[in-house]
Formats: structure tokens, sequence, C-alpha cells
């Protein structure tokens, strides 16, 4: 029998503030416009845009606005049992494809369960466990015309207290990604269907303390899983107190390669991620947090990358001719940027082209909480503040 073999690559993306391509020209920075919603949007709501519309997702909703901040339409996402949606993503025909968990039959939410705080001598801000619903089991899809008409639903076979995080859709099928209850934590879990909803055994990452928050599909039918881990992963363990981690896998399902990103006495996170690999996360070393933008190679080899000082969280969009945008909060001035030195992080967006060099800046009130491009709208932020949540656009 031929042996199959993992290559596993360890990565310590461990770089300055400034990246190692310098922007050529100093770069101003300039307001982002407020969209005047017609309705207000609440912190816990997921943002996407497709086409012309600016598409909302929240419980077990959704509904799209336009660049006028006026509902478009809104649809009801329920089947008469419990269900959340948390994921969504549009294809090449405008069809909006929503993922989320739900319960096999409606059932009483039980309380948690309180945990043991870990031990923390460096102080370093420990997340909340992830909030699953012991009763959302089941993974569901619904696939959602561009006009707000329930095309189809597909559902899995039930599975343990479920989460989904992430789905991606191309022409050869659909990727869920997310985590799932075990006996010893939370393991990753990537669920691959074909554009019919017709799902194939799921994949599982780690036992106890893997999450997959993104996941990207190659246009060979390929899928890279995207997240964090505080466990060993294919023989390779953990470098800091959490590991920002990427697991490539065949069409066929194997693990071909999985790098982990790290820094010691550190907590390392991906968060966003472009279907080019352009992805973007948090770095907790104690009290200090920066924003890290990395650019990919589909061998897993990093081609550019960027620290900035931040909040932590970081989103990204894929622009137009392959130029890649980045929200986060920054919490300090920015070699490059020629009128930038917030005295509160300050919701920044920053414009790389094809080659990672920073060539625009726009700033917006608040924290970003989600970011989308179309070459309809542009690109648009949404971020959260003191008076409440926001969406901005270019003028």
């Amino acid at each position: 029998m031929k042996k199959i073999v993992v290559s596993l690559l360890s990565l310590s993306l461990i770089f300055s503030t400034q990246g190692a391509t310098a922007a050529p020209k100093p770069v101003t920075v300039k307001a982002m416009v407020a969209l005047n919603l017609a309705a207000p949007v609440t912190v816990d709501t997921k943002m996407f845009v497709v086409g012309s519309s600016i598409v909302l997702l929240n419980d077990s909703s959704v509904r799209a606005i336009g660049s006028d901040g006026i509902e478009k339409w809104r649809l009801a996402l329920t089947q008469g049992v419990a269900s959340i949606v948390t994921a969504m993503a549009a294809d090449s025909t405008g069809n909006i494809w929503i993922a989320g968990s739900s319960a096999v039959a409606p059932v009483v939410t039980p309380s948690p369960t309180p945990t043991a705080v870990p031990i923390n001598p460096d102080n370093v801000v420990v997340d909340p466990k992830v909030p699953m619903r012991a009763d959302l089991t089941v993974a569901t899809i619904w696939k959602v015309s561009n006009t707000g008409a329930l095309v189809a639903t597909y559902t899995a076979e039930p599975l343990t207290a479920l989460l989904i995080n992430s789905i991606a859709v191309n022409a050869k099928g659909i990727t869920l990604g997310g985590v799932r209850a075990t006996d010893t934590g939370n393991s990753g879990v990537i669920l691959n269907a074909d554009s019919e909803g017709k799902f194939v055994k799921p994949i599982f990452l780690g036992v106890s303390d893997t999450t997959i928050d993104v996941v990207v599909r190659g246009t060979d039918a390929s899928v890279y899983a995207i997240g964090n881990s505080a466990e060993t992963l294919a023989g390779k363990k953990v470098a800091g107190y959490r590991d920002g981690i990427i697991a490539k896998y065949s069409s066929a399902g194997k693990l071909t390669s999985l790098i982990r990103s790290s820094a010691a006495k550190a907590k390392r996170e991906w968060l966003s991620a472009t279907n080019s690999l352009f992805l973007t996360g948090s770095v907790q070393t104690g009290q200090k947090f920066e924003s890290a933008l990395t650019k990919f190679a589909t061998n897993l080899s990093p081609s550019w990358t960027y620290r900035f000082a931040s909040t932590g969280a970081t989103y990204s969009a894929l622009g137009p001719g392959g130029s890649h945008f980045a929200a986060f909060a920054s919490a300090s001035a920015i070699k490059g940027i020629t009128n930038w030195k917030p005295s509160k992080p300050t919701a920044l967006l920053l414009t790389f082209d094809s080659k990672g060099v920073l060539v625009d800046a726009k700033s917006a009130v608040g924290t970003p909480i989600a970011l989308g491009y179309s070459k309809d709208l542009g690109i648009v932020l949404m971020s959260t503040s003191q008076t409440g949540v926001s969406i901005f656009r270019l003028t």
C-alpha cells in the first residue's frame, strides 16, 4: 500500500510593523462616508456585499439594503425547528449561499456549564469558549436568489453541537467550516458538498481545542481550512499559547499540508481570508495587540506580510485587479501614512496592490466588524461604536 506523506511546514510570522515592501510614496488618509440607514443594524449582524446589495445576516433571517440604506428585501430562514444563520457567500451568478446550524427537533436550550478558569501567568486575554448550543447539531445551507427568494435548503447528517463559521462556493462545490463539540473539547469541522447539496463524510481537525474560522475553495477543488488551535495537529505541537493554522486538503479530502503561524508566549489567530489567500488576524503578546496581514501562495508560502498595532480583530476583502483590503482598529501612527496619529483606536481601511504595496488608506468611526467588496458598490465597511453600528462606503 502506498504511503501518504503529509508535509508540515512550521511558520513563525514575526515581522516588523511595516512589511517587506514599503509604499513608494506617502499615503494620506481620507474619511469614508456613512450610509443613512433606514433601519438600525445590531452588533451581532454579519455583512456580505453582493452586486448592488449589502446583505445583512442576523439570527435566523437575512435582508438586503441598497447604497441608499433602504431595505430591498427580507427573508426569514426557518424550517419549523430552531436554527441560526452564521455565514454567507455568493456564487458567480449572484445567488447567495447562507450557512448555519439547526436542531433535529425543537428542544429547550440547556443552561451553559461553568468551566474552570485556566492559569494565565502572562495576562494573555482568554477568549470565551465558542457559544455553541447543544440542540443545534445539523449543518444547514439555504440557497437564496439575489432578489430574496428561497431557492433550496440542504442539510447534512446530524453531528454533535455545531457552529458554522464560514461557507465557500465555486463551480465544483460547497464547503462549510466551523467547530463542533467533542468529549474532550472542540474540534474543527469541514463539510463538503456538491452544488446540489449532497454532503460527503465530514472532516475533523483536532480533538480538544481547534477552531476553523474561514474556508477557501481552490479552483482545483482543494480546500483551505483557516483558523486557530492550541493542540497538536498532524504531529506538529503548539508553539505559542495559541497558533494560527492553515490546513490544505486535496479534492479527495486528504490533508496535504499544514502550517502554524506562531509567536512565543503569544496567541495567534487567523480571522478572515479571501479567495486569493490573503489572510488577516490578530497577534496578542501579553497586553500588546497587533493585526497580522499575510498574502500566501497556493503552496502556503508567504508572499508578503505586515504587522500593525491594533485592538486585534482584522477583516479582509479582495478588490479589483488583484488588490486587497484590510480593516482594523488602528491604535498608533503607521509608517507611510502621513496624517494618521489616532488618540484612540479608530477604524482604518488599507488598500494594497497585487504586489503588497500600501497604496491607499481610509478612516471611519468605531471598530470594524465586517468588510465586503463588489464591483457595483466598491468597498463597504461595517463598524461599531458608542453610537451604534454604522456602514460606510467610499465616496
